[in-house]
């Protein structure tokens, strides 16, 4: 019937159990905060215990008069359970009255009559389980202070340490088993005699004021002493006691420190050592040459000697730890940051580079070396380390490998030309070789005389070209070796660019021509500037004669002379092959070509723009190659400087250009009849010189040597001599001496003109002041010759005799 309201306790108990257990539990569970317990932890028995309640009240409504049921298994089991959870008696009978309070509560709440005698019932049966509860915990009581009087004894007679108990009047009363094993003295012993008598005579005075103390009640929490063992050794005791005045006793523990003691003093004498070793390795360390350091496991620096610190200025507050990295140069630091807590991660050695600043400011270089250090046991202490100033050292490898660098650059440079020379060399061959076969092959058709004469005249054409051809390389390594020796003069006076420009033009417009290359020019002929005339149409000469040689046919030169502010500017513009972004630094210098191999498409030196920039550069202008790439023509600027002279009247006709010596046809009527004398060792050259002059009109004759020429003018006087320079045996100098040597009937004042090779100023200058009148290079210019001898012969005056 659990829907109706109880109309009794007994009703109470059975229809309202759950609620009546929450009820309790709820206000229970603070009672057993501390020990934690769970909600059926808390429950535990009520249950059954509240079948027991509700079987009482049942039998006291059935039997008014009969005894109440007093017996209650749940109660005993109950209180077992509190007590092995740690409960105690108080507890158990708080939890026992909120029962009774909460079944009365309730009852009340619902409004129950309940007749006294069940209130009774309910009572005193709670008041029985109570005590059945209680039962475990009275037993446990007496076994627990029957079991705790021989743990004392058993802890007091075992224990490791020394218990004692003593009386104020100086004498053992008690003492357990490990202190009689400590002193060797027996129990009947020690009690005998008082205790000062075992204490050593240096520990009396403060044992004495240690028992005054403990007199007066005050405990000693630590005391130390020595006493004397059987063996009359004495023991370290260190001790602990509690006074209990009012029984006159002492209540003391002791424990042999005996060993400690001895290891204290050992570490102590070990201390002391350690603390000399290491006032004796500061001391070797702050006078070593080297800077020293240590560090401890993390890495930090824990010891720096003076040297480090004299060395940086640093000291232990700012260069301990990590401060001596703010020493180092900033470039260096993070390197060196690294490497030293990589090796430190790894426990490995380490060698390394950096800059240290010195308390001058400056920085030099230093190389710092450090080993882990470990301890007997292998483990990590940290690292010891010195740091060495190689400054010096570090210069000379710097000075070494700048030797190096520079011996390298030199000897690259000296193998580039070598292969530039070789090359050059090459070059050349094939450059002199090239006129010469065309010459000796159409001398060579000529002599079989079976060409016609049209024939004839082409190859008369393409021998005098190839021969002008060779004489120019000629004259250009000649120019090279003038500037090479510095002796590349120039003859400054005004120069118009415009007249330059035009010659230049008219020099390359034939080959243009052949070529079908547009040349154009745009020249401002206002500009004029101080230089060389001769030396500055090379310059335009080579650039527009390039310009033709490196444009394919079709294409277009062009050329611009125009005023830059106070220069003059002179622009050399083709649509040729162009010049590699590779070889563009080096288009000015010699014997360097951008095709140098055996399948080149075009002749030459490689030194016309070398000896334009040099030219140029005596001019005090600059020259300049600009190149968008191959196969998209090439740019060449000079810029010189404004002539600031009084320029001609541009109204006014420029001066007539002499006439170029072209071949002599016909005989000079000078050379009619003048008797020439040809010294020469070579028959070639000899018949070549004899042929010219006797078509001129003249009577030649020859010599082969040095000694026959000398011969042969005593005896012919000739009007002229002709002599080469390089002779064998006696040269041409020698000869002219011996000539000039002469009185003036034996020949020794005729007038004497030298034909050489040698063409540069200084070789020009030589024969003059050796005794020629004239020097004529080589290839001989018959025209040139013809008008040299001719003046010559004219202009000599004999000498009046005596």
């Amino acid at each position: 019937m659990r829907g109706r309201a109880p109309s009794s306790l007994a009703e109470l108990l059975d229809l309202d159990r759950e609620a009546l257990v929450e009820e309790w539990a709820a206000r229970v569970a603070p009672l057993f905060t501390s020990l934690r317990l769970s909600h059926e932890q808390i429950v535990d028995a009520l249950p059954a215990f509240l079948d027991d309640l509700h079987a009482a009240l049942v039998h006291a409504e059935e039997e008014p008069d009969g005894a109440p049921l007093r017996h209650s298994e749940a109660a005993g089991a109950h209180g077992r359970q509190r007590l092995r959870l740690g409960a105690d008696v108080t507890l158990l009978t708080r939890e026992y009255a909120l029962l009774r309070d909460c079944i009365l509560t309730r009852a009340e709440r619902l409004d129950l009559d309940v007749p006294l005698s069940h209130v009774r019932v309910l009572c005193a049966s709670i008041d029985a389980a109570l005590a059945q509860a209680v039962i475990p915990f009275a037993c446990d009581s007496a076994e627990r202070h029957h079991a705790e009087a021989e743990e004392r004894e058993r802890f007091f007679q075992l224990s490791p340490d020394m218990f004692c108990i003593a009386g104020m009047d100086g004498y053992f009363k008690r003492v357990n088993t490990y202190f009689v094993h400590v002193l060797g003295w027996t129990e009947a012993e020690l009690y005998q005699h008082p205790f000062m008598e075992l204490v050593h005579p240096d520990d009396q005075e403060s044992t004495r004021a240690e028992m005054r103390k403990l007199s007066h009640g005050i405990p000693t929490l630590r005391f130390e002493n020595r006493f004397r063992a059987r063996d009359g050794r004495y023991r370290w005791l260190a001790w602990a006691s509690r006074p209990v005045p009012e029984l006159g006793l002492i209540y003391a523990a002791a424990r042999d420190i005996s060993e400690q003691k001895a290891v204290a003093q050992e570490r102590e004498r070990l201390l002391e050592a350690v603390r000399e070793s290491e006032a004796r390795f500061r001391n070797m360390a702050d006078h070593a040459p080297v800077m020293l350091w240590v560090t401890d496991m993390l890495g930090g620096t824990t010891y720096m000697n003076r040297g480090w610190y004299a060395f940086t200025g640093q000291t232990e507050a700012t260069g301990l730890g990590f401060g001596w990295l703010d020493a180092l140069h900033p470039d260096d630091v993070e390197r060196t940051r690294r490497t030293f807590m990589d090796s430190s991660q790894d426990r490995r050695p380490f060698r390394l580079d950096y800059r240290l600043r010195g308390t001058d400011g400056q920085y030099r270089w230093t190389v710092d070396t450090g080993s882990p250090r470990f301890d007997t046991e292998g483990q990590f202490l940290g690292y010891i380390g010195s740091v060495i100033d190689i400054s010096d050292r570090k210069q000379a490898e710097l000075e070494r490998e700048a030797l190096l660098s520079r011996e390298s650059a030199a000897r690259k440079e000296a193998e580039e030309a070598n292969q530039l020379k070789d090359e050059f060399l090459a070059t050349v061959s094939h450059e002199l070789r090239t006129p010469l076969t065309a010459i000796l092959g159409w001398v060579q058709l000529l002599r079989t005389g079976h060409l016609p004469e049209s024939r004839r005249e082409r190859a008369l054409e393409t021998m005098e070209r190839n021969a002008r051809a060779q004489g120019q390389l000629i004259e250009d390594l000649l120019d090279v070796s003038r500037i090479v020796s510095g002796k590349l003069k120039l003859d400054v006076e005004p120069v118009d660019l415009s007249a330059v420009v035009q010659q230049s033009l008219e020099s390359v417009r034939p080959a243009a021509d052949a070529r079908g290359i547009q040349v154009l020019a745009t020249v401002d002929t206002s500009s004029s500037v101080m230089g060389d005339t001769q030396r500055l149409q090379q310059v335009v000469w080579n650039l527009l004669s390039n310009a033709v040689k490196f444009t394919p046919r079709g294409g277009r030169v062009r050329l611009v002379v125009a005023r830059r502010d106070s220069s003059v500017e002179l622009t050399v513009e083709d649509t040729g092959q162009g010049i590699p972004s590779a070889f563009l630094p080096h288009v000015f210098e010699r014997f360097r070509q951008a095709d140098s191999g055996t399948t080149r498409k075009t002749g030459g030196l490689g030194l016309g723009l070398s000896i334009v920039r040099h030219i140029v550069e005596m001019h005090g202008g600059t020259v300049s190659a600009a190149s968008e790439g191959e196969g998209r023509g090439a740019t060449f600027t000079v810029r010189l400087p404004l002539s600031v002279t009084q320029r001609r009247d541009p109204a006014m006709p420029p001066s007539p250009r002499p006439p170029a010596l072209g071949r002599v046809s016909t005989p000079p009527p000078e050379l009619g009849g003048v008797r020439v004398l040809v010294v020469d060792d070579e028959e070639d050259a000899r018949e070549l010189l004899r042929t010219l002059l006797e078509d001129s009109g003249a009577e030649v004759a020859t010599a082969g040597s040095a000694a026959e020429g000398l011969q042969v003018l005593q005896a012919e006087h000739p009007d002229v001599l002709v002599s080469d320079i390089g002779m064998p045996g006696t040269d041409g100098y020698g000869f002219i001496a011996q000539v000039r040597a002469l009185s003036d009937e034996q020949g020794g004042r005729t007038p004497a003109v030298a034909i050489t090779a040698y063409a540069r100023s200084e070789d020009r200058t030589r024969v003059l002041r050796a005794g020629f009148q004239s020097h004529v290079p080589k290839p001989v210019e018959p025209g040139e010759l013809l008008a040299v001898l001719a003046s010559l012969a004219g202009r000599y005056q004999p000498l009046p005799t005596a």
